[in-house]
């Protein structure tokens, strides 16, 4: 799969009244006047754990239901990856990508590459690094698996990349931001970037500023939203400002965006409630 290149025109989170990292103020989150025609969207199902470790097939009848065609998985609830083929086959969704531990990369990565074929994914993220390494000689080794998994994930026909969250932007005394350096020593026809738009804010960071100076690497992104204090909340009950950002990073390369809620009260509520927001901006 070919990466597009990126031209960026213009600063796209909206905030009102304080906001992090120096982010310019204008806008009030969600609104119309954009039309994004991703024509797939997505969910993570992490948003629906509790209710997956319970009911495999009915929960993933009602995410179909509410009209998402593509799903992220981030485990599979005691099933092999051809039995939750089945499963999604038979509701009309697709797999498109599932997120993967630094374990599984360091251990039997190729098998874990053999099941994320079988359920016909494309992509295979890590979402987090064990606190130890968030470091920047941490970085260094990690920086060389992700190399070598990004590697054999293309081997196999697969793309590999990492999820961030807000620790990465954080400036660390001498001023280093460790997410640029994580961008810096992997190469960027190995590793992806799968951006989580609330915690690239919630840590301080420019989403748009990064799109532009890292051309052609954010291939996904997790779509869920912020308020001013800092609380995360269903898409469109926050203040970022998706109508600008997505169809913006859809232009510019994005391939895949999955909404996600990491705590949510009433998870198939919140996904539904989520879809309807983003489809008012026809995604």
């Amino acid at each position: 799969m070919d990466r597009r290149s990126f031209i960026i025109a213009m600063p796209a989170i909206g905030f009102l009244g304080s906001k992090p990292g120096g982010l310019s103020v204008s806008g009030q989150g969600l609104v119309s006047g954009r039309s994004l025609v991703v024509e797939e969207l997505g969910v993570q199902l992490y948003t629906l754990r509790a209710l997956l470790s319970e009911d495999v097939d009915g929960t993933l009848a009602q995410v179909a239901e509410i009209g998402y065609q593509t799903v992220e998985f981030a485990g599979l609830y005691g099933l092999s990856p051809r039995e939750m083929r089945r499963i999604l086959d038979a509701v009309g969704l697709r797999a498109v990508s599932s997120h993967a531990g630094v374990g599984d990369i360091r251990g039997d990565w190729a098998s874990f590459l053999e099941g994320a074929q079988e359920l016909g994914q494309d992509f295979v993220f890590v979402p987090s690094i064990p606190e130890s390494e968030r470091t920047p000689e941490g970085l260094r080794k990690l920086a060389e698996d992700f190399n070598r998994a990004g590697e054999m994930a293309g081997s196999a026909g697969l793309h590999f990349g990492y999820h961030n969250h807000a620790w990465e932007f954080v400036a660390l005394p001498d001023g280093t931001i460790m997410m640029d350096l994580l961008l810096e020593r992997t190469e960027p026809r190995l590793v992806d970037w799968q951006m989580d738009i609330f915690w690239v804010v919630d840590g301080g960071g420019d989403p748009m500023a990064y799109l532009e100076s890292q051309a052609g690497r954010v291939t996904s992104v997790h779509v869920k939203d912020r308020t001013l204090d800092g609380r995360m909340v269903d898409v469109g009950k926050g203040v970022i400002d998706f109508a600008t950002i997505l169809p913006r990073a859809e232009e510019l390369g994005m391939l895949h965006a999955f909404v996600e809620h990491d705590t949510p009260d009433a998870p198939i509520e919140s996904v539904r409630y989520s879809f309807n927001a983003l489809s008012a901006l026809k995604v």
